[in-house]
């Protein structure tokens, strides 16, 4: 199990069966010296998505980047929570960036007032396999084929590379991004085991997905990730969890023990679907091919060439209203970014405005792309001298009608490290006029300082 050893300004996780890891309040540093530069200053929480038994997850903003991101809060000081943050550490931070199927790690860092490390991670922004079968009922064979050969790929690497069994691989624990990109999620109770040919011998896992060797308590292998994947593919394909499950988990492994692996019904689906499966749920691990050898099976080559869209399809999962916060979000963090930057750069925000434009600033209007800029060079002079810098605090979006136009309002306040003075909120709303899809404009907009 892993241990902590704290600093005076680092923590440091240790564990017999990975190098020890530092983290930071700026970061996290691994024994071979590679340093992740990341602090909670970088990043703005936005909204919770989701609370586990030992971990909370926020959606987040990573200014620097410019770009969203998941942030998996965990209480470091509870052994079994160290464990499973080890797992996301092993499986994800060492991933090339061209494996797919897999989120991108960004770093970690320690907040020490609430004994927390958070781990950031790619923002998969279309929900999980389960969130889509939940809309959509069945997914089409063709679509499943194109999602599965990614699957595979991802699990090809976390079994030859990582010599990790991910051992819950069910559809609720791999994501969608809106494009159509699936990615494998939640590490948490994963193993690693020596070399292809070890074996774990632990009960982790969800029973629903669980193998035969495992429900058996037999030592197990990759193989028990590949049935896990076989049948999550039947249940995302017929819309239904193929064994009754109604009876409590006793009964449940009885049915997985006793019965015949289940297929898609003939008729409907391919017998190269059907194939798939049925290689795939062999009672025998033995007799289930690896990843990599299904990735040569029919049921993916004979997709390869569709040409369906994930990207089309998982436009099931599209929601304009996240995705205009996104865009308010985005906007809000760049304008004030580039008034921060000074004099020189206000130029860069008149692509913004059209000449019908308008903005009233404590009282004040100006009307049009090049008067509104004058105001913005004149207020910018002033705050010069004293380094006054617009933090943004909290930004809220609504839509208005039905033409993609947005209100966005922004709180915040100006603060000046040359002045002893304490920082002067604001608040300022925009209205975003949609020129064409993904494309806006500065229609009015309205600054006002607040009362202290």
């Amino acid at each position: 199990m892993a241990s902590i050893r704290m600093s005076d300004d680092a923590l440091t996780v240790l564990t017999q069966s990975y190098n020890p890891v530092s983290f930071t309040t700026e970061g996290m540093r691994k024994n071979d010296g590679l340093f992740y530069k990341i602090s909670e200053k970088d990043i703005r929480i936005l909204k919770k998505l989701g609370q586990g038994a030992s971990s909370i997850v926020h959606k987040g903003f990573f200014i620097r980047e410019n770009k969203f991101v998941a942030v998996k809060k965990i209480n470091v000081f509870e052994r079994d929570t160290r464990h499973q943050m080890l797992n996301d550490l092993k499986a994800l931070c060492d991933a090339p960036n061209n494996v797919p199927g897999l989120v991108s790690f960004y770093g970690a860092y320690h907040v020490p007032e609430s004994g927390q490390i958070s781990i950031v991670l790619e923002y998969v922004d279309g929900g999980s396999l389960a969130d889509v079968q939940a809309k959509v009922g069945k997914i089409p064979e063709n679509v499943l084929s194109k999602m599965t050969a990614k699957i595979l790929r991802a699990l090809a690497y976390l079994h030859r590379e990582k010599h990790m069994v991910h051992r819950d691989i069910k559809p609720a624990n791999i994501l969608m991004t809106i494009s159509g990109e699936p990615k494998i999620t939640d590490f948490g109770i994963s193993a690693f085991i020596d070399s292809t040919l070890a074996q774990c011998n632990t009960f982790l896992g969800t029973v629903t997905y669980m193998s035969p060797e495992r429900i058996n308590n037999q030592a197990y292998s990759f193989p028990a990730d590949i049935w896990s994947l076989g049948l999550a593919l039947v249940e995302l394909a017929t819309g239904r969890y193929p064994y009754d499950a109604g009876e409590g988990p006793l009964q449940l492994m009885i049915h997985v023990l006793q019965e015949d692996a289940p297929l898609p019904p003939a008729g409907e689906f391919s017998e190269e679907f059907r194939d798939f499966v049925r290689v795939s749920l062999q009672k025998d691990p033995h007799k289930r091919p690896m990843a990599e050898q299904l990735l040569t099976h029919p049921f993916i080559t004979k997709y390869a060439a569709d040409p369906v869209s994930l990207k089309a399809f998982m436009q099931c999962a599209f929601n304009p209203h996240d995705k205009l916060d996104e865009i308010a979000i985005v906007f809000a963090f760049n304008y004030y970014a580039l008034l921060n930057a000074g004099v020189q750069r206000l130029r860069d925000l008149a692509p913004l405005y059209s000449p019908k434009s308008t903005m009233r600033y404590d009282g004040e209007m100006a009307v049009g792309r090049d008067a509104i800029i004058a105001k913005l060079q004149a207020v910018a002079q002033m705050h010069a001298g004293f380094r006054v810098v617009h933090e943004v605090v909290d930004v809220q979006c609504q839509p208005l009608g039905f033409d993609g136009s947005a209100l966005v309002n922004v709180t915040g306040q100006l603060v000046s490290p040359a002045a002893s003075n304490k920082p002067q909120p604001f608040m300022e709303v925009f209205v975003l006029s949609q020129i064409q899809a993904g494309e806006y404009y500065v229609a009015n907009q309205c600054f006002r300082l607040l009362k202290q």
